[in-house]
């Protein structure tokens, strides 16, 4: 029978006795959060901010017809050009140095990125490998032999059933930028009925890929565990287990959903609950701030004094000391956060091992009982 309460016991007590695994829900947390760079910019308008002809007194359609959208588009990037030309000439080197600065902070994130993503995903297979061990013997091993368990090409194996996983995003995002381009275009014709059709029926179609791709990717994130947990603990291949996650799933069907609810349930709660303790973990990363400070001392000092070898401005060596620096201070500084964030990763991660456990098991089982009818129906016959 499947237990849902012994795989949740057995997850916690896992997470709370097996302390080395800390170190690698601290990476998974950091692959989550620090992993990926986001942005956002708000903008707000009043209604004289942005003045067109006819606009003054005419309906806002009318501002966008015939050529005035195009004309705004053309003005801005104009404008825009002309805006970089004048820096150019007033300010050579600091034009030059800023565009240096920009690179080079795209160069850190990129190869911050990378390291992460490594990290992730030797992570993974340690924990996986880790939790399964322990459970079979007993036994808790260092961080050394934790990340050996992980050094392994099935880490890439990983990553490669988490790309054929994520495509559904990727289609995502090509449909939400041919619909943009189209309204886009609509707006450049200028034609009211054309904008207006052009807008409804992309708003409409983006809703609904939005909602197909979250479909999609809440069966693709079970079968991905499963077929993880098949690479690692029964040597399979990328493609073989994704195969096999699938048949797995559908002959499981129904202890598979229930045990997807439970973790839906229980994500919530976790989320509720973190965003409660963020504020008293951000206090105690006031004082982490300072080990953030030690941390990033050292790769600060050198970007700084290779750069002042150059014939730069004094201040421009500390801009580029500071974009090297910076994921190191906020690495070690924003530490508290990520090892409660990794305690969940960890969680996480022991619930679905002890979940293909149990269904590993419960298979084998039903095999075996398959097998006893067979015999008895053939010794009667």
């Amino acid at each position: 029978m499947f237990d849902v309460k012994k795989i949740l016991s057995r997850s916690w007590h896992v997470l709370w006795n097996y302390r080395v695994l800390w170190v690698f829900g601290f990476i998974l947390a950091l692959a989550a959060g620090g992993g990926n760079f986001t942005g956002s910019s708000n903008y707000s308008f009043s209604g004289n901010d942005v003045r067109t002809p006819g606009s003054q007194t005419q309906g806002d359609w009318e501002g966008l017809q015939g050529d005035t959208f195009a004309e705004i588009v053309n003005d801005g990037l104009r404008q825009a050009r002309e805006g970089l030309q004048m820096l150019q000439e007033k300010f050579p080197v600091e034009f030059e140095l800023g565009i240096a600065a920009v690179i080079t902070f795209f160069v850190v994130a990129i190869l911050f990125g990378i390291l992460v993503a490594i990290l992730r995903y030797v992570a993974e297979t340690s924990t996986i490998r880790m939790v399964n061990e322990y459970e079979d013997t007993g036994v808790k091993v260092g961080f050394r032999q934790g990340w050996t368990y992980g050094w392994t090409k099935d880490a890439w194996r990983l990553f490669g059933v988490n790309l054929v996983v994520h495509l559904p995003v990727l289609g995502l995002f090509v449909v939400l930028g041919l619909v943009a381009w189209r309204i886009f275009t609509a707006l450049m014709d200028g034609v009211e009925a054309t904008i207006i059709s052009n807008v409804i029926a992309g708003i409409g179609l983006s809703f609904l890929a939005i909602f197909v791709t979250l479909a999609v990717m809440a069966v693709l994130y079970v079968l991905r565990d499963f077929a993880w947990r098949m690479i690692v603990l029964d040597g399979m291949r990328a493609m073989e287990s994704l195969r096999m996650a699938w048949n797995l799933a559908l002959r499981q069907w129904r202890n598979v959903g229930v045990m997807w609810l439970v973790m839906v349930g229980l994500k919530i709660a976790w989320g509720i609950a973190f965003i409660v303790l963020v504020i008293p973990l951000l206090i105690v990363s006031i004082i982490t701030a300072a080990a953030g400070v030690a941390a990033a001392l050292i790769p600060t000092l050198l970007t700084a004094g290779i750069t002042s070898l150059f014939a730069v401005p004094d201040y421009w060596p500390w801009i580029f000391a500071g974009i090297v620096g910076l994921p190191f201070f906020f690495v070690v500084a924003f530490s508290p956060i990520l090892l409660v964030g990794g305690w969940g990763a960890i969680f996480e991660s022991s619930v679905w091992t002890l979940t293909y456990r149990e269904l590993k098991a419960l298979e084998t089982m039903q095999v075996e009982d398959d097998e006893i009818i067979e015999t008895e129906e053939a010794n009667g016959e």
